[in-house]
């Protein structure tokens, strides 16, 4: 029973030891390039910790002081560190805390006054103007659309807009989350989500739906977005990595064959995926295969080539392509209507010359020569004697005859004995008549 007891007060301890001391890599880091060197610096803001790691060993520095209280430290998860007019900004997604870091006297100061919010976790955040922004993320079993900045006035987070496509679940489990890039240059944030590319034009407030994502790039992978230049940046993961300027819709997959420029989303030494180098990318990897935890690759960015280069999004083009259905229907519409006044404007000049039945004789007669029986069918005479045959023929083709002379001078068709028969009779077609009624025809 003794021995029990003493048992149980040495796990009490060991538990209370482990719950205060101070572990060696502890989380709420944000971490820099030290310039001109070939070395990260890494802060703690919630121990104070202090260390920079070179390529071949570490350096333990004096602590910074943390000028806030002890239940204002409480972060599970590494910051981004922002450069602005009021100093080095610490902030991190998933809580509204925001730090301010003195290099110089060493101080860490909470600047925000918001509480923890839990809403946005991964969510990117970059500076615009000197004021840190922050887009999207995911908490309280949502993924939001939200843009918002903090003010430094107000010291809290504001609404500045809210994406076109709507609030949804996370999917964890096909990895299904935004991307973002800010380009500095045009003042646009590209979003690439669920398939579709948009874009927030600062310079007038407004979004715009640039089309889907090229089926190439898989655009539904979690990536961690590095920015290379102004308008470009690098899209991180531990398989693949990807060269991105959506200003110009281009993409092009750069990963290294010796795996270079491939990064872990999370590292346990709490690095970011890459700093910018004098002369390219530091790209810090963990291992345990080395005696310090981690080694560094050095990678030169590049343009990839121009026939990697593939369009990051299919440009949509339905609003042209509805103009232009439109146009055509009404110009279908317009043709449609002009044939049909011309056509009754041709009918009506053909009837001030002659009748309906006088056009069709002279039309058939215009393709072959008539025979008395043509002239039956025409004039629908089969079943008349002989007598009121003859008799019909010789008044409808007296009368056609005159109204040809007083519209056009002459007489229209002629009387001939067939070559064959000379007892049968044909009619022609006045053949000086011919290019004035084909204009008629």
């Amino acid at each position: 029973m003794y021995i029990k007891r003493i048992s149980l007060k040495i796990i009490i301890a060991l538990v209370i030891s482990l719950i205060y001391c101070k572990p060696v890599y502890s989380n709420g880091f944000v971490s820099w390039k030290l310039a001109g060197k070939n070395a990260i610096q890494r802060v703690s803001v919630v121990t104070g910790e202090n260390i920079v790691f070179y390529e071949n060993h570490i350096d333990t520095l004096p602590q910074y002081r943390l000028d806030y209280e002890m239940y204002q430290r409480e972060l599970n998860i590494n910051g981004h560190l922002f450069s602005t007019q009021g100093g080095l900004k610490a902030v991190f997604p998933g809580t509204g805390k925001v730090f301010q870091l003195d290099t110089i006297a060493g101080v860490v100061t909470r600047v925000d006054q918001t509480n923890h919010h839990g809403y946005n976790f991964d969510s990117y955040q970059f500076v615009r103007k000197d004021t840190v922004y922050s887009f999207g993320g995911y908490g309280f079993w949502m993924e939001n659309n939200l843009l918002t900045f903090f003010s430094d006035v107000r010291k809290e987070w504001s609404l500045y807009t809210r994406a076109p496509f709507p609030i949804t679940t996370p999917d964890f489990g096909l990895k299904r989350f935004q991307i973002a890039s800010y380009d500095k240059g045009s003042e646009v944030l590209y979003i690439i989500w669920v398939g579709n590319v948009y874009g927030f034009h600062f310079e007038n407030r407004t979004w715009k739906d640039y089309g889907p994502v090229n089926g190439e790039f898989n655009g539904e992978v979690r990536y961690i977005v590095h920015s290379l230049s102004d308008s470009t940046c690098m899209l991180m993961t531990a398989s693949k990595s990807y060269w991105l300027y959506p200003a110009g819709n281009e993409v092009a997959d750069i990963t290294m064959e010796n795996g270079a420029n491939l990064s872990r989303i999370n590292t346990p030494l709490g690095f970011a995926c890459a700093y910018r180098a004098q002369n390219g990318l530091l790209i810090p990897k963990h291992s345990d295969k080395v005696k310090l935890g981690y080694y560094f690759e050095y990678v030169e960015p590049r343009m990839p080539a121009a026939k990697s280069i593939q369009p990051l999004y299919i440009e949509d083009n339905g609003g042209y392509q509805n103009l232009l259905f439109a146009s055509f229907g009404l110009f279908s519409l317009l043709g449609i209507l002009a044939t049909v006044f011309l056509r009754r404007r041709y009918l009506k000049g053909r009837s001030a010359i002659f009748d309906t039945m006088q056009w069709e004789v002279l039309e058939r007669s215009s393709n072959a020569v008539l025979s008395t029986e043509d002239f039956n069918d025409l004039l629908d005479l089969q079943e008349a004697s002989w007598e009121v045959q003859r008799r019909k023929r010789s008044e409808f083709i007296k009368e056609l005859n005159a109204t040809a002379i007083r519209q056009l001078g002459q007489e229209v068709l002629l009387r001939e004995r067939s070559e064959e028969d000379k007892r049968q009779v044909l009619y022609i077609l006045n053949p000086r008549l011919e290019s004035a009624l084909a204009r008629l025809l």
